[in-house]
């Protein structure tokens, strides 16, 4: 040991090669006595080989040996775990000595400290993301069920394959989180849009938004699960890192997207309903008629039919037609155009363009000063004593800025001209959807009436024994059959006057007249020789009207603006003077302005290819619907002529034959089945002409 002051430093003496081949070198090292003498240091000590730590270090003031493992095939959790067992059970360490487990394990405690905030922050950003996306809290939590869904799949996929949760399992867990809640958004923004284009029916969006979406869903969920196998069933380095990440992801993919595609929906329909439910409450509570109340009372006071019951209640139309008022198809057209509020709000966009020349009249901004200028070495100077200044006066844009906007007023004015005829065929639709459904029910009850006087026919032969009951019962179960037909037809009924209600927009409740066929089906002059006329072209052309007007607008801001300057001014205590200014501003640097010229340019060209696109649409659309027309217009002149007068005369034939007992049941039951086909049939073919046809007139609009 040697001392320099207070400081003090270890000396080590290192023998040479020949003497440190052996520990009987060390034995045999002389070291002084306090007499002077020397004597092996093997008198005084032992010196031997014993196991003990390669190395101590310190830490901390604290002396410290590490011991290193490696885990092969093995997570370092459940090492660690296996490790403290087997120490707590046989080692028993002496006061001031205590283990420590760092490295991989230790980094695991860490990110475990850390997954506890991340995992709930990346939670709560998905949710408020989501509900930026749908701007609905409902939906947002709907969507966010598949968080769960997902991760019942990861927790069992880590179960089978007895794997413990760790860093890279939870990692696996928030991306499969964002994954499996897109999909959810993907599903849920379709049956929005749907709600968007006019889908009534809760059931007709989930039908058709999951036909549609789950194409993109079950990719995403393939691509993801056939991705991550590889790193699922890797045997190199890193595999136990790899395998538990890819595990949950493709175990929480399966459970995922087959769990959203099912619940989902379920839930979709649920908060829905709920919704509609609470705005069916409020119009209630205001003292509104509301529309769907009243069709529920309908639906009531029809009754309802058990399918197995051999007598059920008819629906009591004539309870319905006292709460019914009957509205020509005319007056649907002129009452939805004034009441509905898509029109409402395409005459406001033209109230509001109006408003909007007013923007055309661009005077500037105004100045008022004051001051003093050439002021010291004892001058007053020059006072202004007011000032008014006016800048940025755009006189030469008035002329193209009014242009742009009486463009756009006119853009206004034929999108008005246009949703009024689209709200027209619509209830047209709605209409002949009603007329033709009320006569399809006609036709089951007046079925219903003849099964009715058939089955006392034939319990009368089955109860004096001149039918077996075999015939009386199959007579029975058909008229059975007839009324449940009855009741879904009575509800088609309603459904389609509820559709043609809520064009109508009122407090009273309509229904179509009981007119005669003959009544609809008006000569059509489907031939033309040119749509351009076509409000939706029309719009087309305006649209790139307006374009030609932005970009002469655009062009305008190159040209100079005025300003001018006007004050009173006192010198030297003298009043009486004036001051004025005239100038013009002129942009030096025209790179910006340049940019939106072009870019005004671009739309021009964008807009003469959307109109050259919606004549192509148009014509091809007008020729598809042309076709349609003619084959449902060919359709229903055979029934009209031909079948309905066949099955009439079938019908009454067999039904009187059959009374007579000159026909079998057999042959009875077959004719009637025949006629009641022929005139549903029949009427489905009158509702498909209706139909074609106006939507065929609707392409005709202006054109002929």
């Amino acid at each position: 040991m040697i001392f320099e002051g207070e400081k003090r430093f270890d000396l080590v003496v290192r023998f040479d090669e020949d003497h440190r081949r052996s520990i009987d070198d060390l034995r045999g090292m002389y070291i002084d006595l306090s007499d002077g003498t020397q004597v092996p240091i093997k008198e005084v000590a032992n010196i031997e080989y014993i196991p003990g730590p390669m190395q101590i270090s310190r830490d901390n003031t604290y002396r410290r040996t590490y011991v290193g493992v490696n885990a092969r095939g093995r997570d370092v959790e459940s090492v660690v775990k296996d490790i403290q067992q087997k120490l707590d059970e046989d080692l028993d360490l002496p006061p001031g000595y205590y283990i420590s487990y760092g490295g991989e394990f230790e980094n695991l405690q860490s990110a475990k400290d850390k997954l506890v905030i991340v995992v709930p922050i990346a939670l709560f950003l998905i949710f408020v993301l989501l509900y930026f996306a749908l701007n609905s809290f409902s939906q947002s939590i709907m969507i966010y069920m598949a968080i769960p869904l997902a991760a019942i799949g990861g927790v069992f996929a880590l179960w089978v394959r007895d794997m413990p949760f760790s860093i890279s399992a939870g990692v696996g867990f928030i991306v499969l989180f964002g994954v499996a809640v897109l999909n959810g958004l993907v599903l849920i923004n379709r049956f929005n849009s749907l709600k968007e284009e006019g889908v009534i029916s809760i059931k007709d969006r989930i039908f058709t938004g999951t036909k549609e979406r789950i194409r993109p869903i079950m990719l995403t969920a393939t691509t993801d699960i056939f991705g991550f196998l590889p790193m699922a069933f890797s045997t190199s380095a890193g595999a136990e890192v790899q395998q538990p990440l890819a595990t949950v992801v493709i175990g929480g993919m399966l459970s995922a997207t087959l769990l959203t595609l099912v619940v989902l929906p379920v839930l979709y329909t649920f908060v829905e309903r709920r919704w509609e439910k609470q705005n069916q409450n409020k119009l209630n509570a205001s003292g509104s008629g509301s529309l769907a109340t009243i069709l529920v009372i309908g639906c009531i006071l029809g009754g309802t039919f058990a399918t197995t019951a051999q007598t059920a209640p008819k629906p009591n139309e004539e309870v319905l037609k006292d709460s019914l008022q009957s509205i020509s198809l005319e007056k649907a057209q002129e009452m939805a155009i004034q009441n509905y509020p898509q029109l409402k709000a395409a005459q406001l966009a033209i109230e509001k363009e109006e408003v909007l020349r007013k923007t055309a009249y661009d005077l500037g901004s105004t100045q008022i000063f004051t001051g003093k200028e050439e002021v010291g070495n004892g001058s007053d100077g020059i006072y202004t004593q007011i000032g008014v200044q006016q800048q940025g006066i755009d006189i030469l844009g008035i002329v193209p800025r009014l242009k742009l906007q009486k463009e756009k007023v006119t853009l206004s004015e034929k999108a008005l001209d246009l949703t009024a005829i689209q709200i027209e065929r619509e209830v047209s639709r709605s209409w002949a959807s009603v007329y033709t459904r009320k006569k399809t029910y006609y036709v089951y009850k007046k079925m219903d009436s003849v099964f009715e006087d058939v089955e006392r026919a034939a319990r009368l032969r089955f109860e004096t024994e001149a039918t077996s009951k075999l015939e009386y019962l199959a007579t029975s179960n058909q008229g059975n059959e007839v009324k449940i037909q009855l009741e879904q037809s009575y509800r088609n009924y309603l459904k389609a006057l509820q559709r043609l209600n809520l064009w109508l927009v009122s407090d009273t409740l309509y229904d179509v007249p009981d007119v005669s066929s003959e009544v609809l089906d008006k000569p059509l002059d489907f031939l033309s020789d040119s749509l351009d006329s076509h409000p939706v072209l029309q719009i087309s052309e305006q649209r790139l009207a307006v374009a030609k007007a932005v970009t002469k607008e655009q062009k305008s801001k190159f040209l100079p603006k005025f300003q001018a300057q006007y004050a009173r001014q006192e010198i030297s205590g003298q009043s009486g003077f004036y001051q004025y200014q005239v100038g013009l501003e002129i942009p030096l640097f025209f790179g910006p302005q340049l940019g939106r010229t072009q870019e005004a340019k671009v739309d021009r060209k964008i807009a003469e290819q959307n109109l050259y696109q919606d004549k192509l649409e148009l014509e091809k659309a007008y020729i598809s619907m042309r076709e349609e027309f003619i084959k449902w217009r060919n359709s229903w002149n055979y029934y009209k002529n031909e079948a309905l007068p066949l099955a009439k005369e079938q019908q009454e034939g067999s039904v009187l034959a059959f009374k007579e007992g000159a026909i079998g049941y057999v042959s009875f039951l077959q004719n009637i089945r025949d006629a009641i086909r022929i005139e549903v049939d029949a009427w489905a073919a009158f509702n498909d002409y209706l139909d074609s046809r106006y939507q065929l007139e609707y392409y005709l609009e202006n054109s002929n």
